[in-house]
């Protein structure tokens, strides 16, 4: 079974943030939940105990089977009758999830090509700017963040609730990435080139040459960081 340390602080209970504590009970779960698996504190496969988990959580055993309900339909928990309910988040699929994000990302950079407005554009460039500038300072906090917020402009931009839906299904996904990028050896530079040519053919309208530069741009981020993984995968 599972050990429920890793979700307290030092043998305490792990306290949440002030935004944490205005969220309902179940929503508070559900995502520290989400976030304890695609970090590895809940290890994949790993047995989850709903009673072990609500008492870890200081909560009750309802907001615990909402949030595993939740989890299951994401693909992150698996549940069997008589068998349990154990954490299915495989690294080996990381690299999987990313090319499903290209796919996704490709659509939306293809719809907002269609429907960006102008501040969009200019908040685009601006985006742009700071990762120049991050990207010559070397400074990863920093990529991570104006990246995060350029991909998620794009989306706004898309104004698709379909879609939107389904890129934060990959919330899991995300947060690995991000832990990754914080210890991969980044080419920043290229990733640089890339967003420029995605914000050069958002800004021309060209749908089809949007779709292309995010597509492209995404798989080589999924080829530097899930490299290991794609290898797995292919045997």
């Amino acid at each position: 079974m599972t050990s429920l340390t890793t979700l307290r602080g030092k043998g305490k209970r792990a306290r949440p943030s002030d935004h944490e504590e205005a969220l309902p009970v179940a929503e508070r779960v559900y995502r520290r939940l989400r976030d304890a698996i695609a970090t590895g504190e809940l290890p994949p496969r790993g047995r989850l105990s709903e009673r072990e988990l609500s008492a870890g959580l200081g909560v009750s055993t309802s907001p615990v089977k909402a949030a595993l309900a939740r989890l299951e339909a994401e693909g992150m928990v698996v549940t069997q009758p008589r068998r349990g309910t154990w954490v299915a988040f495989d690294p080996a699929k990381l690299a999987e999830m990313g090319l499903i994000r290209a796919a996704l990302e490709g659509v939306a950079a293809r719809l907002a090509a269609g429907r960006i407005a102008e501040a969009q554009l200019d908040q685009l460039r601006f985006i742009l700017a700071e990762l120049g500038a991050a990207t010559e300072a070397l400074d990863t906090a920093r990529l991570i963040e104006a990246n995060e917020r350029l991909h998620a402009t794009v989306l706004a931009a898309a104004d698709n609730v379909f879609l939107a839906n389904a890129v934060k299904a990959l919330r899991g996904y995300y947060l690995m990435t991000q832990r990754r990028m914080r210890t991969a050896q980044l080419e920043p530079h290229k990733a640089q080139a890339e967003h420029e040519a995605i914000v050069a053919a958002l800004a021309a309208r060209d749908g089809a040459a949007a779709e292309a530069a995010m597509r492209a741009h995404i798989a080589r981020t999924v080829e530097t960081l899930w490299a290991e993984e794609l290898a797995l995968g292919r045997r």
